[in-house]
């Protein structure tokens, strides 16, 4: 029963210590996971790969690492499925101004092994910014402050080598928080380094009770929260999307418009050709029908023939007439002619 209550108040703890990063805006990553996962699977990943994180904008920004170390034998794998010695690297996105960005690095827990003679750090971890050379081998930290690291490059790589050689009698703990750092883009964005134009944080993580940089959890007199006109984001990808989508409304119904129209005089055309042609056929058709009905009828009616009238001359049939009337004498044709004008006029 106790343990029954142990488990669920444990359980209880977990759930809301992860709604609590979640709601931050955190990305917890422990480094047996992936990163430095001693599993085949990721291994093999990693032989294509290299393994690595990306710190993002605003609440992606940041993330929180950790891991513990258990006690194992030497020589022998971990208990925890990690690699001994682990590499890896946290990069930030590319902006689309390709403006100067950079990495901060706050150590809060590093319990690390050193040689009790020498002093020199049996296990560490080291950081690589850039073309620059590593920096020093670190295995502890004070415990009265954090170490605040400024990678002005935009990926750095991350060595932890843990000595396998020794039996781990104590856990060893590693915390860090890496947020990524660049122009003050909303209001709310805190300034870490005022002579730095492109060593601000998001807004997000500014007065959390977890440390980004300097001073953003504490008063410091050379910094300052910049408030920077905000530019609704959200809102401008919504009208993008929006204005896109009528966009592509527009245009489908210019298109669909146009095919339909073009399918219309397109059938209206063949049609018409196809009435046209039809039309001359039959007009020709009955042309042909109605000649050929004229000629049917033209030899259907029946033909007569007509005698010839007979030619003759008409003075001389007067005159064959005349002689030939019984009683009448031979007119001479002179007596019908007029007086002459000496007979009219003798005197004269």
């Amino acid at each position: 029963m106790n343990c029954y209550k142990i488990t669920t108040c444990h359980l209880w703890v977990f759930v809301f210590s992860t709604c609590f990063i979640l709601i931050q805006g955190y990305r917890n990553v422990r480094l047996q996971d992936n990163l430095c996962a001693n599993r085949l699977l990721v291994q093999l990943k990693h032989t294509f790969k290299e393994p690595s994180m990306t710190l993002k904008e605003d609440r992606d920004s940041a993330a929180i690492i950790t891991q513990r170390w258990n006690t194992t034998l030497p020589g022998f794998y971990s208990s925890n499925k990690i690699n001994y010695d682990c590499e890896f690297k946290v990069l930030s996105s590319e902006d689309a101004y390709r403006n100067p960005r950079g990495i901060y690095t706050v150590i809060t827990d590093l319990k690390f092994r050193q040689n009790p003679e020498t002093n020199n750090c049996l296990d560490y971890i080291q950081f690589q910014s850039g073309n620059q050379s590593p920096s020093v081998r670190i295995c502890n930290i004070d415990g009265s402050s954090d170490l605040v690291l400024d990678h002005q490059e935009r990926d750095v790589s991350i060595f932890i080598h843990i000595d396998k050689s020794r039996m781990i009698t104590e856990p060893l703990e590693l915390r860090m928080i890496m947020t990524a750092h660049s122009e003050c883009k909303h209001s709310g964005d805190f300034l870490c380094n005022r002579t730095d134009p492109f060593s601000c944080i998001s807004r997000y993580f500014v007065r959390d009770n977890i440390t980004n940089c300097q001073c953003d959890e504490k008063s410091c007199s050379n910094q300052k929260v910049v408030p920077v006109q905000e530019v609704d984001t959200t809102s401008v990808a919504l009208s993008a999307i929006t204005s896109l989508i009528f966009t592509m409304v527009g245009v489908g119904c210019c298109v669909w418009i146009c095919w339909k129209y073009w399918n219309c005089i397109t059938v209206h055309q063949r049609s018409h050709d196809s009435n046209g042609s039809i039309s001359g056929r039959r007009h020709s058709q009955r042309q042909h029908w109605s000649q050929q009905q004229q000629r049917n009828e033209i030899r259907d009616v029946p033909v007569i023939e007509l005698p010839t009238a007979p030619t003759f001359d008409i003075e001389t049939t007067i005159a064959n007439h005349n002689r030939d009337l019984p009683g009448q004498s031979h007119h001479d044709p002179s007596k019908d002619l007029p007086p002459s004008y000496e007979e009219l006029f003798p005197d004269r």
